[in-house]
């Protein structure tokens, strides 16, 4: 009885001490913008550095940011000294405060950190790299002051912390870079998984080369069917019973080259409408075709434009955009909405773009405070500009190669006949860089895709592939960062896109590929569609990803 009685006792004082008593106490702080010396390019550092250390120093239950609408003017920039740095703490209310100067020299940065508490203890840190590297230098650097400061231990190594609680598919690969990652494999690493395991879908093995895939509901039934661009034809099919079987073909002359498909609803009647970008002896000759039974009708032939769908700012709707073409650049500067008046397409606003932007080689990534414009080069590497059109960062890796190349040669006088043995320069068509929120978060991905092994085999108007993934990129304020990527796929990856391509309700990330069968039989080869499972534990809410690049 006695034992009883203190229990109540005992319980009763718990109830009546504070919430705060009873849990650690949370720490508050706030970053700085990083003040920047060195050229005007490198201005945005500033801010990058100040969002990538705010993300690193959050841990929730033990230490939060404060938010940044309270702040106001306070947190404007960086204070000039540590007393006001100080003051600054105790102005904001906030336990830590944390600020510092990045300065940049050719490809070399030195970064200096300042982290100061309101009881006046201070944490400094300095740390010198290539601004390649930059990313992970401020990531160690970031793991001393937790560990430092907060005496928060370090993040498990994989292998060691024990099974991971999640992943968006077991065929995929996820940068550990970020400690709270749900993912255990290390994106060093590069696997070739069989395309058969659970979560991969496999097509059977199509005789056709293909250019590229689109997926939409052409026929207006409320299920979406399967396009795909082969050299000379447009072959449709449904999903049914774990294939892809024929509904419809259109056969193109063999002198049309056929560059790009995507579809959309142009006239709003539910039914998609396939847009195909071709040339014809460099000239531009797109054409529109509509599923009609089991037959593809050409709606619209021989334009002479450049055409492509692609989700365009502010509003981040699909829309239908193109250019003009020129014989000498390929293409006349400038990237237009394209609008169709008195039933024939033609040429509207122009989109605010870089100068080397084209109808297939751009993309609008959203962010917080606007958006960010992304183009593929010439080189294949990703460049990320402002909106207002200032270039800020570039991959070194290079991305969405394909085997569809024009030939061009800006040397070539107005009038001057090629020669037979001429040695033409190639624009090579990218494949399409897909924004996307699989995550639900407050970053957008960009999917793309990686040529890893170059067959050395070039041919007049296209190069081969023999092995690639599909990467998840994203803007972490500095540089384009992988968060993930697909296993190792064995051909050349010849277009992709996030589309329900089982109609089950939720979207499969496709990708379609040929095989390379050795540069002896080039001519073997056939075409391959794989569609990977999103899981939506992972991934959000199933079904939803923000931009949607397809219908």
């Amino acid at each position: 009885m006695m034992l009883f009685r203190r229990l109540v006792l005992l319980v009763a004082a718990l109830l009546c001490l504070p919430a705060s008593a009873l849990a650690a106490e949370v720490k508050t702080f706030a970053v700085a913008p990083f003040t920047v010396h060195g050229p005007e390019k490198y201005q945005y550092l500033g801010q990058g550095v100040q969002s990538m250390l705010e993300s690193r120093m959050n841990w929730p239950g033990h230490l939060a940011p404060m938010d940044k609408a309270k702040a106001g003017n306070k947190l404007a920039k960086a204070p000039a000294s540590e007393s006001e740095a100080k003051k600054t703490a105790n102005d904001l209310g906030v336990d830590y405060l944390a600020y510092g100067s990045v300065t940049v020299s050719g490809e070399q940065a030195s970064v200096d950190i300042m982290v100061v508490g309101r009881d006046g203890k201070k944490w400094p840190k300095s740390l010198d790299t290539k601004i390649a590297e930059l990313i992970p230098a401020m990531e160690r650097t970031a793991q001393t002051l937790n560990n430092e400061i907060f005496q928060r231990p370090a993040t498990p190594a994989a292998g060691k912390g024990g099974a991971p609680s999640s992943q968006l598919n077991s065929d995929f690969v996820v940068n550990q870079t970020n400690g709270d990652q749900k993912g255990y494999l290390n994106p060093s690493f590069r696997y070739a998984g069989p395309s058969d395991t659970p979560g991969v879908w496999r097509s059977q093995s199509m005789p056709i080369v293909s250019r590229g895939i689109a997926v939409g509901d052409f026929n207006g039934d409320g299920q979406n069917e399967v396009a795909i661009l082969a050299q000379n034809s447009v072959e449709v099919f449904n999903y049914k019973d774990r294939q892809l079987m024929p509904i419809a073909k259109y056969q193109t002359p063999p002198n049309i080259m056929l560059l790009n498909i995507s579809t959309l609803d142009i006239n709003g009647d539910g039914k998609s409408e396939i847009i195909v970008s071709a040339s014809y002896f460099k000239e531009p000759r797109s054409f529109i075709l509509s599923l009609d039974g089991n037959k593809l009708v050409e709606t619209q032939k021989d334009i002479k434009l450049y055409l492509n769908v692609v989700p365009v700012a502010p509003d981040f709707n699909r829309q239908l955009v193109g250019s003009k073409g020129e014989p000498k650049e390929i293409f006349v500067q400038g990237v237009h909405n394209v609008i169709f008046s008195g039933g024939q397409p033609q040429l509207s606003t122009r989109i605010p773009l870089p100068n080397k932007a084209n109808p297939f080689n751009f993309a609008f990534v959203p962010e917080k405070s606007g958006y960010k414009v992304i183009i593929n080069d010439d080189q294949d590497r990703i460049v990320v500009y402002t909106a207002k059109g200032e270039r800020v960062a570039a991959t070194e890796e290079q991305y969405c190669g394909s085997a569809v190349g024009l030939e061009f040669d800006p040397l070539m006088a107005p009038m001057e006949k090629p020669k037979s043995d001429h040695l033409w320069t190639y624009y090579y068509i990218p494949l399409p860089m897909i924004v996307s929120n699989l995550d639900k978060d407050e970053r957008y991905e960009v999917l793309v895709s990686k040529n890893i092994s170059l067959a050395a085999q070039f041919f007049e108007t296209f190069r081969t592939f023999s092995q690639g993934e599909i990467h998840a990129l994203y803007w972490d304020g500095v540089g384009m960062n992988l968060l993930w990527k697909t296993r190792r796929i064995k051909g050349t990856i010849t277009g992709y896109a996030l589309a329900d391509i089982d109609n089950d309700g939720q979207k499969e990330l496709v990708v379609c590929l040929t095989t390379w069968p050795g540069a002896a039989g080039v001519y073997a080869r056939r075409t391959i569609v794989l569609a990977y499972k999103l899981d939506p534990a992972s991934a959000g809410q199933a079904g939803e990803y923000g931009i949607d690049q397809s219908e």
